[in-house]
């Protein structure tokens, strides 16, 4: 730490200053003070009511410490929120070494929760009285981000009141914070100016006005903050419309009466969202922008000092100016080019891409394009997405992508990413059709396009090494290194390699495609390739229930590798590596095996913290474990979703089970649903059949039983041809029954499906086995063994059974007719937990009640 550092930290988040004239606000600083006894604060209300000034205001009469924090659009991802907020909270304890380098941990951006917690955990005990301000909160809809600031802001120390000022109502996941609602949510009629307020205002102002024109005043504005304020700042007191219209109050109060130097310095910075006198002096070509700044944010309340230097004017104040802007007759796009460069300079590539892409010269974009590409896409997919997403925002004109095809790549990636394959298969071929043109560009694009179309799940591994020389021979030189692991995650962050960026079950059934790729897409992987084949291999024979062979695979796997190897890859081997040996119950070598990969990815690679959890529940979960299940489900990631993204697919699986055992049928039904469409659509046949099995299980609970085999038919015949069992045979004790329905429908002389008797029959073989040390997706009993009583009748039913009579049988030996036999069996079954004979006579002898 030194002391720019210290003095950055100190100032960056002091709040706004106030202006120099406000209006007393005594209701509503009474309110704030008794909603402060609650230590936590919601002000919603609409853009220009005043809740910047009014929170000010209180700030001022409390005399708390403030770190107040004004978001935007860009922060609306974990890492960048949490980076904020713990910066911030940091500022407050600049001497304190153990917050500090939790806060500039490399890792902070891969788990930044997680960090957030432990830097709050670092602050030292003082009396200190505090005040944490989060403005524009409306910004911030990420649900992760959502979910987990109540469980952070709930662990600040007692000497802290958290204020969230916002344009919303009080979103649900914050109810929690809000102990009165009555008294802890400011609402928009608090912040209302009152006729008395008006005239004192005025008064303040050297303005003074009458009761009648005080009353005339709050029907013109509405009591609407920012109506008043205009019209104050007049000087004059003129009709209105009588309603939140800033952009007239402005013009006909104000605007008018500014000069044209002004008037075309504010309009030239409204460009930029935030702005600090170097910038503004760029823009506007002005020496004296820092006076002009502090002399605007003196003397009104349109432009506030953020922090520091830099300052941002009001979103009403912003908007009317950009509209104006437009219709000035100033070169707005020569600004925006300005700004672009003033952001590249500094090495903020997406801004700089942002402002060039919105200047209208798409012909000029490469090398920013570049840039943006080559500087911002490293390692953690999840938070990447998330700033992609923000990035598209603001769609791509099509005009930037006939004059500059290039951004097809960016769009193509983006879309991947975020399982759009509809708009990724558009933007693929476009990069195909326009290939000479985006080489003619710049051919480094082409290996991007490379990149882009290896992911293609509309084309088989197959023709793409076929057609590896229509992008090839436009590539002068590959990027040391491999491309794929240099800017991006080649596994996007997911367990097993062969269902990682594509589901390479192709390779199962066509081993030789292999060799064909060791010459085409093989240097996009480096080195790397070198284990991720017999990696892939490896993974194909577990999958195939060859555990010891593959076992013996992942041995020649890790020849191939040393320290300098992807952590991606080390996650990928270490983690099979623990799965087999734990199916070949070998529990103690995997025990190690989890410790090991535990310790590789809180040392080195965070960012599979959400990944490692959900397989170590699923693990949990095989046991039926229901306490995992709800632990799960409360984990700040786990957020409810209406679309599947390839990077969160496996934390997705590990819901839909958590949401089974918990007996949440419908929500596991919609998301196996959603998972089901993923898996086709993106023609990943694992991923596909995984969540047929399990909608099969929810629905052979659920008593549907005819649909359950049909929906595992249809599983089983993707998987078929790869002879892939695991996927299916892992649900064991849930899938069992619907495994032998099926068995019993695909052994008829009538059947005319695809499935063949003997794929069936390993799926049974597997699945039983998998049954007699995991309970799967049935939850566990509730009730000990001593609570659960069967009649004479049952025990009897159940001792028969176990000697393998059939119900036919019985109904002989006893003279019972069949359907007094079927309803003492359905009865032990429905107390045994259980959904057939064989787990019925199991678990009878397991608890003793038939030996």
């Amino acid at each position: 730490m030194n002391n720019m550092t210290l003095n950055f930290l100190n100032d960056k988040f002091e709040p706004n200053l106030l202006p120099e004239v406000c209006a007393p606000r005594g209701r509503l600083l009474t309110a704030l003070r008794r909603a402060e006894a609650g230590r936590f604060i919601y002000i919603g209300a609409p853009a220009g009511s005043g809740k910047t000034v009014s929170a000010l205001l209180w700030l001022n009469a409390s005399k708390r410490k403030p770190v107040w924090i004004g978001l935007d659009p860009y922060d609306n991802t974990p890492p960048i929120f949490y980076k904020q907020l713990a910066t911030g909270l940091f500022s407050l304890q600049p001497e304190n070494e153990a917050m500090y380098n939790v806060l500039v941990s490399p890792a902070f951006s891969a788990s930044p929760v997680e960090h957030t917690v432990r830097l709050i955990s670092e602050m030292l005990p003082d009396n200190g009285q505090y005040a944490l301000v989060l403005d524009d909160m409306h910004l911030i809809t990420n649900a992760e981000v959502l979910k987990s600031l109540p469980f952070l802001l709930r662990r600040l120390p007692k000497g802290f009141v958290v204020l969230l000022l916002s344009r919303h109502n009080l979103p649900e996941d914050f109810t929690s914070l809000v102990s009165n609602e009555d008294t802890g949510i400011i609402t928009p009629e608090q912040l209302r100016f009152s006729r008395d307020e008006i005239q004192s205002y005025f008064e303040r102002l050297g303005f003074p006005i009458t009761q009648e024109q005080s009353s005339f005043v709050l029907d013109a504005t509405d009591g609407w903050a920012i109506g008043v304020n205009a019209m104050a700042k007049s000087g004059e007191v003129r009709p209105g419309k009588g309603g939140q219209d800033f952009a007239w109050y402005f013009e006909t109060q104000l605007w008018d009466k500014w000069s044209p130097e002004l008037r075309e310095f504010c309009l030239k910075t409204a460009v930029v969202n935030e702005f600090d006198p170097e910038l503004a002096e760029i823009m506007t070509g002005r020496a004296d922008a820092a006076e002009v700044m502090s002399y605007l944010s003196r003397t009104n309340s349109f432009l506030s000092l953020l922090h520091g230097n830099t300052y941002r004017f009001h979103h009403l104040f912003q908007d009317f100016l950009r509209e104006r802007l437009i219709k000035s007759g100033i070169n707005v796009a020569s600004l925006y080019k300005t700004a672009a460069m003033y952001y590249r300079d500094r090495h903020d590539y997406s801004r700089a891409l942002r402002f060039w892409m919105d200047s209208g010269d798409y012909k000029g974009i490469d090398s920013y394009l570049y840039l943006f590409l080559f500087e911002n896409n490293r390692g953690v997919v999840a938070e990447y997405a998330d700033f992609l997403r923000a990035f598209f925002i603001k769609p791509i004109p099509e005009r930037a992508y006939r004059e500059f095809p290039a951004l097809h790549v960016l769009s193509a990636w983006y879309y991947y990413l975020t399982s759009r394959y509809e708009e990724y298969g558009r933007h693929m071929d476009a990069i195909i059709r326009k290939l000479p043109a985006i080489a003619k560009a710049d051919t480094k694009f082409v290996e991007y396009a490379i990149l882009a179309y290896s992911v293609d799940h509309r084309v088989s591994m197959r023709t793409k090494v076929r057609r590896f020389s229509l992008f090839s021979r436009f590539v002068k030189k590959y990027t040391p290194g491999g491309l794929a692991t240099s800017i991006a995650s080649f596994t996007h962050n997911l367990p097993y390699m062969h269902r990682s960026n594509l589901d390479y079950s192709e390779l199962s059934a066509d081993p030789s495609i292999m060799d064909k790729i060791d010459k085409t897409f093989a240097p996009l992987l480096g080195d790397e390739w070198l284990y991720i084949r017999p990696g892939i291999e490896a993974c194909f024979m577990y999958e195939r229930s060859q555990l010891s062979e593959a076992l013996e695979q992942l041995k020649v796997t890790t020849a191939y590798m040393s320290e300098e190897s992807k952590i991606e890859g080390r996650i990928c081997v270490t983690l099979l590596w623990h799965r087999i040996l734990w199916q070949l119950g070998r529990f103690q070598e995997a025990e190690t095996a989890l410790r090991e990969l535990t310790l590789l990815v809180d040392r080195e690679a965070q960012f599979f913290l959400p990944n490692l959890a959900a397989y170590q529940t699923r693990l949990m979960l095989m046991d039926g474990d229901a306490p995992s299940a709800r632990e799960w489900l409360d984990h700040y990631f786990v957020v409810e979703t209406s679309h599947i993204e390839l990077f969160r697919v496996y934390q997705h699986f590990t819901t839909a089970r958590a949401h089974i055992i918990l007996e949440n049928a419908e929500e596991a039904h919609r998301l196996l649903i959603l998972l089901l469409d993923y898996g086709e659509n993106l023609n990943r046949p694992l991923d596909a059949a995984e969540a047929g099995a399990l909608l099969a299980v929810l629905k052979w609970q659920q008593g549907s039983h005819e649909e359950a085999a049909d929906l595992l038919e249809k599983a089983l015949s993707v998987l078929q041809p790869y002879r892939f069992i695991r996927v299916v045979a892992d649900e064991g004790a849930a899938v069992l029954p619907v495994l032998k329905r099926l068995m019993a429908r695909v052994e008829k002389d009538s059947y005319g499906g695809r499935l063949t008797r003997d794929f069936v029959q390993e799926h049974i073989l597997a699945a039983y086995s998998q049954s007699k040390t995991h309970r799967g997706l049935l939850s566990r009993p509730t009730t000990s063994p001593k609570n659960i009583k069967l009649s004479r009748q049952q025990k009897y039913m159940l001792d028969l059974l176990s000697q393998g009579y059939r119900n036919a049988d019985i109904a002989r030996i006893t003279g019972l007719a069949l359907p007094t036999i079927k309803s003492h069996t359905s009865l032990a079954y429905k107390k045994l937990e259980v959904n057939n004979a064989l787990d019925a006579v199991l678990k009878a002898r397991e608890l003793g009640i038939i030996k």
